[in-house]
């Protein structure tokens, strides 16, 4: 069974053990699912307006950010199995490590689909709060928050992989990347907060 076909108590529990998956990275695409899932109802509660044109759109972030739960920690488990080769030899060594830094850069670049996923998201709640059912304003806020926290766990999880790359320009690439979408999710998420606060 999949991560995200668990029931949310299976989930949690998974979560809460020793297990190293899920973890943060799998959480923060939970994250991106919850914030789009939110967006999508205030949309759904908003009758005769231009916000129907999100709702295929918010229905592929949903499916996209659920695969994402998964994606994430079988990317860990592949760095997880390099560590694990054998280092008897030279050339075992010399194998070994190559594994170990091609599986770090493969698991920072999955955290960096979540966060350009979950901005998106950001994107189309800045719109939703704007024009969305003002009673379900608040909803709109949790989505945008949900889509931050998202962005910034996920942004986590770069860092830790990038901070381990023997390619510090490969490294400081992806960390650059990953902090210009975190700054502009910021100011995105503010938005939504100030709309809110306006309209409540």
């Amino acid at each position: 069974m999949t991560f995200a076909n668990m029931s949310l108590k299976e989930f949690n529990s998974k979560l809460a053990s020793d297990s190293p998956t899920p973890g943060g990275g799998s959480v923060a695409g939970l994250s991106a699912a919850l914030a789009a899932s939110l967006a999508s109802m205030v949309v759904n509660l908003t009758k005769d307006s231009d916000l129907d044109k999100y709702s295929d759109k918010l229905e592929e972030n949903i499916d996209f950010a659920l695969e994402l739960i998964d994606k994430d920690a079988l990317s860990f488990n592949k760095v997880m199995d390099a560590f694990k080769m054998k280092k008897e030899t030279e050339k075992d060594k010399e194998e070994r490590q190559k594994a170990i830094q091609t599986a770090l850069y493969d698991a920072s670049l999955t955290p960096m689909e979540t966060i350009k996923l979950a901005k998106s998201i950001l994107e189309i709640t800045v719109e939703v709060a704007k024009k969305g059912n003002k009673n379900a304003v608040s909803d709109a806020g949790v989505a945008a928050l949900m889509a931050l926290a998202s962005v910034k766990s996920a942004a986590y999880n770069v860092y830790i992989n990038t901070a381990s790359l023997k390619d510090r320009q490969k490294a400081n690439e992806l960390e650059e990347k990953a902090q210009n979408l975190v700054t502009e999710s910021q100011k995105l998420a503010d938005k939504v907060e100030n709309i809110c606060m306006e309209k409540i």
